[in-house]
């Protein structure tokens, strides 16, 4: 520190005390720019500094007072006494103080990350130098807010249980969930947020899950395709066109949580519930009327609904099954989907919108739909 602000400095504090009480806080802000001009300093700079804060933070607000933190924080040689005061203040001074301050012991930080109010343990989750240590304790807390600021700091560390135990609330939680995509390094346990993934990442996350089949290859698939009565079931339901009793007999038929399915069902591009008809051997056509009957969104839209059709021929049962598993959480229902590996199974029917080509044992109401469906364009 220059001795022309060393000067100021001396002169700011002998004032202090006659400026009128409203100016002080500008007098903190003024005090605080010059102390943190430099990187470091002298004692007599560090006390002179330290007895002039003390006296100001009194009657400074809170926003004056978290400028000052955030100011401080970064500064390796801050007076230990007014960064305690301005924490023992609380609110935003006491958030900018966690998210920089490498001067709170460790132990401090410990007990903060596990018990702490939940502010500051956002704050704390938010920290550029967070350890494994850590960044494991505030993982464990059940605040979503808390697991929301630690999946959106990109520095933290987060080990593959800590990341599979985000995960698995990612489930429940959209902005968890895309706050964790967004962080990259996609790999099989974030097939478990299948359905709060863009486009491009649901493509890559099909990939993941196509990878992991690899060791599949060359045997046969499920061994038959779901039961007529299943699928007269699931049809019918469909064609009552209400969403929540449709999720409930899907839910049914997989056996999956009835949530699951009918986040499933309300999943806008219906990928996932295409993914859900494959892994619980639908045939293609039934899988197609279903959509044209109780998903018009889809259905109506040329590109979602061949997108969906097409995953027919490119995703591997045991693949679907595997994502479903994922999105359900249970991996029992995985192993039940992809469990049978006796018999091939006859391969479903399948058509072609583009052409309004349809098998010769195809639906009646379909071929017809699709035929009045295309003379409207």
């Amino acid at each position: 520190m220059t001795a022309d602000i060393y000067a100021r400095l001396r002169d700011l504090a002998a004032a202090a005390d006659t400026k009128p009480k409203d100016m002080r806080p500008v007098l903190l802000r003024v005090t605080t720019d010059l102390f943190v001009l430099h990187a470091s300093h002298t004692a007599q700079e560090i006390r002179l500094y330290e007895e002039m804060a003390s006296r100001l933070i009194d009657d400074a607000d809170d926003v004056t007072l978290a400028l000052v933190a955030q100011k401080l924080a970064p500064c390796a040689d801050a007076p230990a006494e007014v960064l305690r005061r301005l924490r023992a203040r609380g609110g935003a001074a006491a958030r900018e103080l966690l998210l920089a301050d490498r001067q709170i012991e460790k132990s401090e930080l410990r007990e903060i990350a596990a018990n702490g109010p939940v502010g500051h343990a956002c704050a704390l989750a938010s920290r550029a130098d967070l350890d494994r240590e850590i960044a494991s304790l505030l993982a464990g807390r059940p605040e979503r807010e808390v697991a929301r600021a630690l999946a959106a700091n990109a520095a933290a560390p987060l080990p593959a249980e800590d990341m599979r135990l985000l995960i698995s609330r990612g489930r429940e939680d959209q902005d968890l969930a895309k706050t964790l995509l967004a962080r990259g390094g996609l790999g099989q346990d974030h097939l478990a947020l299948y359905l709060s993934a863009d486009p491009e990442q649901r493509a890559r996350l099909l990939i993941i899950a196509r990878a992991a089949g690899l060791h599949s290859i060359g045997r046969p698939e499920a061994a038959s395709a779901l039961e007529p009565a299943a699928c007269a079931k699931l049809e019918t339901a469909a064609l009552r066109q209400k969403r929540a009793a449709f999720a409930l007999c899907l839910a049914e038929i997989v056996g999956c949580d009835p949530l699951c399915a009918r986040r499933i069902v309300e999943e806008d591009s219906g990928d996932a519930l295409t993914l859900t008809f494959i892994a619980m051997g639908l045939p293609q056509e039934i899988a197609a009327r279903i959509f044209l009957i109780a998903f018009p969104k889809v259905a109506l839209d040329r590109f979602a609904f061949q997108r969906n059709m097409d995953l027919y021929d490119t995703l591997p049962r045991r693949d679907a099954a595997r994502v479903i598993g994922a999105v359900s959480g249970d991996s029992r229902l995985t192993a039940a989907l992809v469990r049978a590996q006796g018999k091939r199974a006859a391969p479903a029917p399948s058509f072609s919108t583009s052409g309004l080509s349809t098998p010769a044992d195809g639906s009646r109401d379909l071929r017809d739909y699709l035929a009045a469906r295309e003379a409207k364009r």
